[in-house]
């Protein structure tokens, strides 16, 4: 084979990511031609390349650098250096690096996508998502392009093409392709067993490290819990785990937290460290650090409250404790045996769905939600006039992310708004650009736009307390209201919800019945708007189920902390005696002892 033949086929096997391949080409001219450029700056991209895809950045950027002083213009390398930066946070200088890419090849797809993401990473969505659609037409096949770019068009609520964009991101899932991050298939049509192959081929793809031993931390009294997270700070996640942390038996157990991101100074953070035995801030650790401190701290059993929602699953397969749980942050399985148990309830993760898991389940008794509400006190609800809401009429509500509404459900809203004369829809302010798309939506539903209002972001305890001026939470399918489900029930706000087969369309149900109120859980989005509009026209119901839900916030499981924390206790220490007896994970539920029920 001659060396254009070869050097062909090498640029060939790079462009489809065939790197290791790709580079034994290059090294196979460069053996017969050392100064051959081609092969040379070609050698030098696909390990920047590959350097890049398994996370090693720093050096992915220093071999761009080499490649770039032998060929300024060097597009791959360019390019390849703009994803190492983005992923390194320098998102201007992968702009920059983009923008002379794109300068010359206006339609390098490999660099529109890098762009897409850093604009996106700038705050400046419409333009990314822009940039991610045009290199999915260009090159549809590129890693995880296709859900990145349905995904963040759902972010601003624009719809084009919707059915079609999900017809080839399923097919290609189907296919078993690398065409999208797990989390952003949850939020879409999409079955079990989809969510399940998209998050085993992501895992292969992305997570390079060898799996490691399982560690065996010192014999001792207390079983020692290890909480992972990036999200301790002011987010959801932690104001849902503050008071299980708080209420640990530390008889029994020893609680460290492990803040994988954020600020040390975070008022939030402040709160999660006073809550646990110890805080250890890795934000700025590489992954082969913070497992040693995990190690080193003998931790027995690891929560992951992220998996693929951040950066763990690659922290996790270097097996940072014996046993290493799934639990409450991310809607679905990691598809990856370094996770042994994942944490549901009977209405979440039912056995029956053990096929869709590569975990074991463990059915906590009512919801897998842990709550802390009680620490925001009273709350004082501001009129609707102060919210901006009309004084009368039916107010529908949905404070559920913007990427969860689907144009099906939307739809039902607005003939929800046509059938209650009167009535607006309160919707979160995701962005600006997203309500303006709403409004639009609307208008070609025959619905004026006007009717949807906009609430702003504000402190939890306010959000909390504004719940009351609605009259009914619309919840999103297939992915579900979870912490916002918890916040709109102890606001006081009924939730109508439609239960599906996948954990995401799942939670509202759980959390509902675990509130004391399964007569709001429906199994169609037929009979989802038939119970709406019910509810709506039928003001005695709805205040019943409100003055019963008000009744319930003070007894019902779902609020109570003590109880919640002695029942996963209870699943730790069956998981930890396991373990501990030389037996295998193995599926079970806890079985909550009478006295622990209030």
């Amino acid at each position: 084979m001659d060396i254009a033949t070869i050097l062909d086929e090498a640029i060939d096997l790079e462009e489809q990511g065939r790197l290791t391949e790709a580079l034994a080409r290059f090294e196979e001219v460069l053996a017969v031609e050392p100064q051959n450029p081609i092969a040379r700056a070609g050698a030098l991209g696909a390990r920047a390349a590959k350097a890049c895809d398994d996370g090693r950045l720093a050096e992915a950027v220093e071999l761009c650098d080499d490649a770039l002083a032998a060929s300024a213009y060097d597009l791959r390398a360019l390019t390849v250096r703009a994803r190492a930066y983005l992923g390194l946070g320098r998102n201007a200088d992968a702009l920059a690096d983009c923008l002379k890419v794109l300068t010359y090849a206006p339609e390098f797809a490999d660099a529109l996508a890098a762009r897409g993401s850093a604009f996106i990473a700038m705050g400046e969505t419409e333009s990314g998502v822009s940039d991610l659609e045009a290199a999915a037409v260009l090159k549809p096949d590129l890693k995880f392009l296709l859900g990145q770019a349905l995904h963040y068009a759902m972010h601003i609520c624009r719809w084009e093409g919707f059915d079609k964009k999900l017809e080839a991101l399923l097919g290609a899932v189907d296919l078993g392709r690398s065409a999208t991050r797990p989390f952003w298939l949850l939020s879409l049509r999409s079955t079990p067993e989809q969510q399940k192959s998209a998050a085993a081929v992501y895992f292969t793809e992305t997570v390079k490290v060898a799996a490691a031993d399982a560690p065996h931390p010192p014999a001792a009294k207390k079983i020692r819990l290890g909480y992972f997270s990036t999200d301790f700070c002011a987010h959801a996640i932690s104001h849902l785990v503050t008071g299980m942390l708080e209420a640990h038996d530390r008889a029994r157990f020893e609680v460290i937290a492990f803040a994988l991101g954020g600020s040390a100074l975070d008022p939030v953070r402040m709160q999660v460290a006073g809550a646990v035995d110890r805080l250890i801030d890795c934000a700025d650790l590489p992954d082969a650090d913070i497992a040693d401190l995990a190690r080193a701290a003998g931790i027995d059993i690891a929560l992951d409250l992220g998996v693929y929602t951040a950066r763990q699953p690659s922290l996790f397969a270097r097996r940072v404790a014996p046993l290493q749980v799934n639990y409450l942050g991310y809607a679905g399985t990691a598809a990856a045996d370094c996770y042994h148990y994942v944490i549901g309830d009977p209405i979440l993760t039912p056995f029956a769905h053990r096929l869709h898991f590569s975990e074991q389940i463990v059915q906590l008794p009512h919801c897998y939600q842990p709550n802390a509400f009680r620490r925001y006190g009273p709350l004082q609800s501001p009129s609707r006039k102060d919210l901006g809401l009309p004084e009368k009429g039916f107010v529908f509500c949905c404070f559920n992310d913007g990427f969860k509404i689907l144009p099906n459900v939307f739809d039902i809203w607005m003939r929800l708004l046509r059938d209650v004369e009167g009535s607006v829809l309160w919707l979160l302010q995701y962005s600006p650009v997203a309500a303006r798309n709403l409004k639009a939506e609307a208008a070609k539903r025959g619905i004026d736009p006007e009717r949807l209002v906009f609430a702003p972001r504000v402190p939890i305890g306010q959000h909390l307390a504004r719940h009351h001026a609605a009259d009914l939470f619309l919840d999103t399918c297939p992915y579900n209201a979870h912490t916002t489900a918890s916040d709109a029930l102890w606001g006081g706000l009924p939730i109508v919800t439609c239960q599906g087969e996948t954990f995401a369309s799942r939670v509202a149900a759980s959390i509902l019945t675990a509130a004391g109120l399964p007569e709001l859980v429906t199994k169609t989005l037929k009979d989802y708007e038939r119970r709406a509009l019910e509810l709506a026209r039928d003001h005695t119901q709805l205040a019943d189920i409100r003055a019963r839900l008000w009744r319930n916030r003070e007894t019902c499981p779902l609020f109570d902390t003590a109880r919640y924390t002695r029942n996963i206790e209870r699943a730790l220490e069956q998981m930890w005696t396991r373990h501990h007896s030389g037996l295998p994970p193995q599926e079970f539920a806890v079985t909550e002892a009478h006295t622990d029920a209030s």
